[in-house]
Formats: structure tokens, C-alpha cells, sequence
């Protein structure tokens, strides 16, 4: 889209907002309906509660946080109330029907006002309507809610799109019968190789760094692999203590540490590698830049474990509390 395609609009003219209303916490009751924040996470829920008849009820809106997390919008296809700290942002025209490819399309034009506010100097109703946004234009020099529609419409189609289901339970992890454990009596511990940048060529290898990004992939490269995947890559130097599950193929720098669970206790698959990296992880505070996590100290690190009744750790368990987690079956 080319900027003779733009318009620039009076916020007020184009939009509607509303504020939400404010509930503090000590009266806030467990219930069905999103509670919408000003925070810029999990789409901007701060949880589940059953609103009091005072709330309005909103469906099929953008909300843009004035306060807090200042500037972000999220869209919300299902019902909800929020906070006074959450602008309620809906179409004026009311031929229009707020898609969630429209949706998407005016999140980042939303957004892009984030650089002019902050804690100190929030986004008021007053302001917002007096704001100006940028927005395609049909013949008649209206918005073109069309074009929007199908503009997100055509970058969706390439994009890989898993949906999901809210499921909100309470997974259970006893606290009893968990005994400590020396790290080299869980795991093979084996070294990474050194490979500086000059003899580096594009290819198909992961390559692990010392990052806390990407899975530890830093890039790809034209090396066989040192290691065949299913283990667990651990930083001790760079980001010390990240830890990642390598399901592929790989080859890891000399600043990470491949662990890989001994064969005699249980076979590692992906669940099990999210149980045990957390456990791991818990270690990192102990150790920086300054302090590495070096192959001696990792080995005699203890990590906590679930044990069943003869001691020994309980696999099973561990696996299927993984399973029981919310998007388990993403992994």
C-alpha cells in the first residue's frame, strides 16, 4: 500500500471509546469472564473473575491500555470487562463489523501513539480522541475496511495458525516425597566444540550458542552434527543457565554444556525436557558472567526431582504434569 492510499483521521471521528471501571483486587471473585488490565501480556488478561452488575460487558472490541503497560491494544472476540485503566475502542460506523483481520490491522496503527505517552503521562479519553491515525482510504476517501480486511486476509494465509482452546484448571503438583539430586547423577554430561565465525558456512546444522533466544540456535551451518538431538543444551557462559530442549540434529559452541539423561533411569522426550529445564534454570541466580557455571560445578549442582516410593525419580509424574499444563500439546 503506497501513501497516496492514506488518510489521516481525527481519532473521534472513526472510533468510539469507553473507559472500564475500577474493581481492586480484594474485591475481585473467581469467575468466567476476562478481566481486561493495562498490562501488555496474555492479551491484556489479568485473570477470570464474575464482574459485578456495575462492570459493562463488552465483546468484539479493542482495548488500549492508558496506564501501566501505556499504548498497547489487544482484540478481545469474546465477552469481558475492564479495568479503569483499559480504553474500550469500537468502529463508529455501524455497517462495519469489527473483523479480526480488521482487528489486526489497526493494533500496530493503535500502537504507534506508545512513543508519545508513558507512566507519567497517560493516554486520557480526551487525548485519544484528539489523536490523528493513519488509515487506508477507498474511492470515496473513507476508511477502506475492505482493503484492511484483506490485506491481513492475504499475510494470514502464510502464516501457520494453531487454534486453541482455554481451558482453566489447576494442575496438581505435590510438594511431599521431592529429595535432591546431584546433577551428574541424572544426566551424561558432554562438551561443546569451537567453531569461530571465520569457518562458519550457511547450511542446515543448528548451531547452539550461549544465547537465551531462538532455542540457543544462534544460526544454521554447513557442519555435521556433534550430537543427534533429543538432549538438553545449558549455557555456562554468555547467558549462563539457559537451557534448552534439542530435538534436532545439532552442533554446540564450546560455551554450552550438552546434557543427555542417562539411559538407565528413563528415555527423555520433550515433556520430560520441559520439567527437568525448569528445575534446571532455578540455578541461574547463582551463577553470571563473572561466575560461570563451568563443567565441574554444573555436574555437582543439585537439582530437586519428584521421587516415587522406592526413591528413585518419578518420571511418570513429571511427564504427565506437563502434559496437564495449558498448551502442552504445542510442544
Amino acid at each position: 500500500m503506497s501513501s497516496s492510499e492514506m488518510e489521516q483521521f481525527l481519532f473521534s471521528d472513526i472510533f468510539t471509546c469507553s473507559r472500564g471501571k475500577r474493581l481492586i483486587e480484594e474485591d475481585q471473585i473467581a469467575g468466567d469472564i476476562a478481566y481486561i488490565s493495562s498490562t501488555k501480556y496474555n492479551n491484556g488478561i489479568s485473570g477470570y473473575i464474575t464482574p459485578p452488575d456495575v462492570m459493562t460487558h463488552y465483546e468484539n472490541k479493542i482495548t488500549l491500555s492508558n496506564s501501566g503497560s501505556v499504548g498497547y491494544a489487544f482484540y478481545h472476540d469474546y465477552e469481558f470487562v475492564a479495568s479503569d485503566h483499559v480504553t474500550v475502542i469500537g468502529i463508529k460506523e455501524p455497517s462495519v463489523f469489527l473483523t479480526r483481520e480488521i482487528a489486526l490491522y489497526l493494533k500496530p496503527v493503535f500502537e504507534f501513539m506508545r512513543y508519545k505517552y508513558n507512566f507519567g503521562r497517560e493516554i486520557s479519553d480526551e487525548r485519544l480522541k484528539k489523536e490523528r491515525v493513519l488509515l487506508p482510504i477507498d474511492a470515496q476517501g473513507n476508511p477502506d475496511w475492505t482493503l484492511m480486511q484483506t490485506y491481513i486476509g492475504s499475510l494470514s494465509r502464510s502464516i501457520k495458525w494453531d487454534s486453541i482452546q482455554c481451558v482453566r484448571k489447576e494442575p496438581k503438583l505435590y510438594v511431599s516425597d521431592w529429595h535432591l539430586f546431584r546433577m551428574d547423577e541424572i544426566f551424561d554430561f558432554y562438551k561443546g566444540k569451537r567453531l569461530t565465525k571465520e569457518n562458519m558456512t550457511p547450511g542446515d546444522t543448528n548451531f547452539i550458542g550461549a544465547i537465551s533466544t531462538d532455542n540457543g540456535i544462534r544460526q544454521r551451518i554447513d557442519e555435521d552434527p556433534l550430537y543427534l538431538g533429543n538432549c538438553i543444551t545449558v549455557n555456562y557462559n554468555g547467558s549462563v543457565g539457559e537451557a534448552f530442549y534439542q530435538k534436532d540434529p545439532f552442533w554446540a559452541s564450546d560455551d554450552v554444556n550438552v546434557l543427555c539423561l542417562k539411559r538407565d533411569l528413563a528415555e527423555l522426550n520433550v515433556y520430560l525436557a520441559m520439567f527437568l529445564i525448569t528445575i534446571i534454570k532455578q540455578n541461574k541466580h547463582a551463577f553470571d558472567f563473572g561466575r560461570k557455571w563451568n563443567l565441574p560445578k554444573m555436574k555437582s549442582t543439585l537439582i530437586g526431582l519428584p521421587v516415587a516410593p522406592d526413591g528413585t525419580p518419578d518420571w511418570a509424574f513429571m511427564e504427565e504434569y506437563i502434559k496437564s499444563l495449558a498448551y502442552s500439546d504445542k510442544l
